[in-house]
């Protein structure tokens, strides 16, 4: 591999004919391709979504990752044309990872470009983001005053909250509940408003200030009295969890044409999508990735994500056109409605295996 890049950079410093230069370039792209260069090699099962001319996005591990070469000048001590060689080409994996980024599927048919040239926030939280990338490797050619550079930068976090605050909000279909009554406190308002203002409506507003008072005590004390159901739910939730309840979820979408994105949902056959729950929205915008991706069932089932017994559901089918959206039967999703009601998907980790 060394010596290839040694090659390589010695017949573009001898200014070579453009055609020489060419065939490098696709020579090394295919070998990068191939071969495992500076940390680029994917661990067994992952999910590794080559992009851009030097770039990479790991799906299962939430990272981007891209390469970049610079030249320093011949003149000068060797450390300080290794220096500038080294900066040059740290410029250059910060181009190539900007480019590999706007690549990244966030849901449907829209990358993460779409969203650059639409708001310029999304332009500024990205372009802080690549400027934040951590140096994964750098190697130092000193006999040609040359450096290559791996950066790398995580999805998750101000990159992932920066793309989902400033996202419309249109897919209402993605506010999945499986239950549909109100609380006790709005049951209890409406019952006290309905009750209470007709017959008062005519009142003057004085006469209405002992009821008013009497209202929002009563209101405050059920709102006490539904943190403490709450809590004790919450309580028998965790129990349930530890007697032998799922840890985590595992969709296995092999077979299904399904392809990796930042927001990937789960429908039924007819019905809306139940993942991501609101929850899940809420802890998108938050920077939270919602789901990892794995090439091997076996190493999804027993990664450290979905915990020690995680439930594997079956996908049929991927939903409309743009294969982000994979479709579950009438018995997967019914369990997972009934799970979803226990809240199971509130913090549970969730992975797609894909083929």
């Amino acid at each position: 591999m060394k010596s290839f890049k040694n090659r390589e950079r010695t017949l573009l410093m001898t200014g070579r004919s453009g055609l020489v230069k060419r065939l490098l370039s696709v020579s090394s792209l295919i070998l990068m391709t191939a071969l495992p260069i500076n940390g680029w090699s994917e661990g067994p099962g992952e999910v590794m979504e080559w992009s851009g001319s030097a770039g990479a996005i790991n799906w299962s591990r939430g990272r981007v990752m891209a390469e970049g070469n610079g030249m320093g000048k011949r003149k000068g001590p060797s450390r300080l044309v290794a220096a500038q060689a080294c900066r040059a080409a740290t410029v250059d994996a910060q181009r190539n990872l900007l480019e590999t980024v706007k690549g990244v599927r966030i849901e449907g048919e829209t990358v993460v470009e779409d969203m650059i040239l639409k708001s310029d926030i999304v332009k500024t939280k990205v372009s802080g983001v690549i400027r934040g990338a951590t140096i994964k490797s750098r190697e130092i050619f000193a006999d040609e005053g040359a450096c290559t550079v791996v950066m790398e930068m995580a999805m998750a976090g101000d990159f992932a909250s920066g793309i989902f605050q400033n996202m419309p909000q249109s897919d209402q279909s993605s506010n999945y509940k499986p239950s549909i009554l109100p609380s006790l406190q709005e049951m209890v308002g409406y019952g006290l408003n309905w009750l209470i203002k007709p017959a008062h409506a005519s009142a003057d507003d004085s006469a209405m200030q002992p009821w008013k008072a009497q209202i929002n005590q009563l209101m405050k004390r059920l709102e006490r009295l539904e943190k403490v159901v709450q809590a004790q739910a919450a309580g028998n939730q965790a129990k349930q969890k530890r007697s032998g309840d799922p840890t985590g979820l595992v969709i296995d979408a092999r077979g299904t044409n399904f392809i990796p994105s930042l927001s990937p949902k789960v429908r039924k056959v007819r019905g809306g999508v139940m993942f991501p729950t609101r929850n899940r929205r809420q802890q998108q915008r938050q920077g939270e990735l919602v789901s990892l991706f794995m090439k091997d069932l076996m190493l999804a089932q027993n990664h450290p994500r979905v915990g020690d017994r995680p439930l594997v559901l079956k996908g049929l089918k991927t939903w409309g056109k743009y294969r982000t959206e994979i479709v579950l039967g009438k018995s997967s999703a019914a369990e997972l409605n009934d799970l979803i009601k226990k809240d199971f998907l509130a913090d549970a980790g969730v992975i797609i295996v894909l083929d």
